[in-house]
């Protein structure tokens, strides 16, 4: 998802200004947390804020924001935490009768769990060829522990903000088409990225989009035209190869 851009400092406050005649004195203060991505710098959707020792909590929109109205003159504790980042705090002093901003920006959790042996025979064929082409890095690859730790996001968020070169566009029905900027090959000029579910595909230059939910998804895997397995390898896949697997 592409929201503001902010810059990946730590912590910053910043008054934003103090409310005219319609905010009279004693009304209290209003805070506007504001939560990033210190990678990317897009807004983060969903985060949860919580401001301390009231309690009050409070989910972050589109634009990274969360609003809390009416905060007493005192000093406060807010909190931003959300699946896959480190959580962040700050304090803030509020006079009671201003409006404050506070812009957290949280670091994604980038480590993987440790790498633990299994019996070869229990993993799932998908699983065994994907770590295996994972191994030789030609291509791009989110995990099931990382799919895990994106809960909540979509699969167009995860595609654009995890997969270098990919572009999903979402539908108003909520099915997604899967672009990349390199080549062509369809008339309307979009770059259609080969997309193949359990190993078989399901999109071609008619039917180009994917209506897959994140929670069935136990791998991704991404390969420039130029890297494209030999066993993906075809007349469609011009414009890169996706493969997307179904959770074990």
């Amino acid at each position: 998802m592409q929201g503001r851009v902010v810059h990946p400092f730590a912590v910053w406050i910043a008054a934003l200004s103090i409310v005219g005649s319609s905010l009279a004195r004693g009304q209290g203060t209003t805070l506007h947390a504001t939560v990033a991505d210190a990678t990317t710098g897009n807004y983060i959707l969903d985060a949860e804020v919580t401001v301390d020792p009231l309690g009050v909590k409070g989910s972050t929109d589109y634009f990274g924001d969360a609003r809390f109205p009416g905060l007493l003159k005192g000093r406060y504790r807010v909190h931003a935490r959300r699946m896959g980042f480190t959580p962040v705090s700050t304090e803030f002093q509020a006079s009671g009768s201003d409006s404050l901003e506070v812009t957290m920006v949280m670091t994604p959790v980038t480590h993987e769990l440790a790498t633990v042996r299994v019996n070869a025979d229990a993993v799932s064929p998908f699983l065994r060829e994907f770590e295996a082409r994972r191994r030789q890095g030609k291509g791009q690859y989110i995990t099931d522990s990382v799919l895990r730790a994106s809960f909540g996001s979509t699969l167009d968020d995860i595609l654009e903000s995890r997969l270098r070169g990919v572009r999903a566009r979402r539908s108003i029905d909520g099915s997604i088409t899967i672009t990349s900027a390199r080549g062509r090959n369809s008339t309307s000029g979009a770059c259609i990225i080969s997309v193949y579910w359990n190993g078989v595909r399901i999109t071609s230059s008619r039917l180009s989009t994917v209506d897959i939910p994140v929670d069935f998804i136990g791998g991704i895997e991404f390969y420039n035209p130029g890297s494209v397995p030999v066993e993906y390898q075809d007349l469609g896949s011009g414009c890169g190869v996706l493969l997307l697997w179904p959770r074990p």
